[in-house]
Formats: structure tokens, sequence, C-alpha cells
């Protein structure tokens, strides 16, 4: 197996890099979240309007699906918003090399200083 020496600093936000697996926790987080704060959301409305916290079932999904679907729709745009962030990165790493040297990588002997225990 060959090892890399140095690490080029534009390969961290390079669009071909290998991008991490979403698992499912991360994929429906936003979703449930949201969908949550909308069904708590609508128990509040009525709990302050002095009504049974589950009367008018029908605003409880509502509010529950109206937060599902805010939720998916700040996923994408985190998403997108992180995408574009690692594109303008990756363009002035690319555009500005002198700034960006290759990171040379090193061993844990060359990173921790020796040591003897004193007893």
């Amino acid at each position: 197996m060959e090892e890399k020496l140095e690490i080029n600093p534009a390969d961290y936000f390079s669009p071909t890099a290998a991008i991490p697996a979403r698992g499912t926790l991360r994929d429906y987080y936003y979703p449930v979240v949201c969908g949550g704060i909308g069904f708590v959301g609508a128990m509040f409305m009525n709990f302050f309007a002095r009504k049974p916290v589950f009367s008018g079932i029908q605003q409880h999904m509502i509010a529950g699906s109206l937060g599902v679907v805010t939720g998916f729709t700040l996923d994408r745009w985190m998403d997108r918003r992180g995408a574009h962030r690692d594109a303008v990165l990756y363009n002035y790493i690319v555009t500005h090399p002198e700034d960006f040297p290759p990171i040379r990588r090193k061993k844990y002997a060359e990173v921790l200083e020796s040591w003897t225990p004193i007893r």
C-alpha cells in the first residue's frame, strides 16, 4: 500500500471527492423535528384557547404535515447552502495555490515528544 506523504487542501472540497453516506437519522432529522414542532404547536394553541389539547385533530394533522414539508425544505436548503460553500472554497483554493501549500503528513513519532515516567 503506497502512502501519500502530502495532502492537497483542495482535495477536501473537490466536487469529485468521496461523499460520506448519509444515515437514516440525518435524512429525517429536520422533517421529524419540524413535524413535531407543528403538532405540539397545535396542542399549545388549544391549551391557550382553553380547549382540550387534542380537540380539532385536523389542526394537528395539518400543522404536523406543514412541519414535515418545512423540514424537508429546510434540509434541502441546508444541503444546497453547504454545496455552494464548498464550491466557493474549492474555487478559492484552486485559484490561490500559493496560500494553500500541500500539507505534509506527519507520523506520531514526529508529533509526540519523548516521555520518560518519573517514579
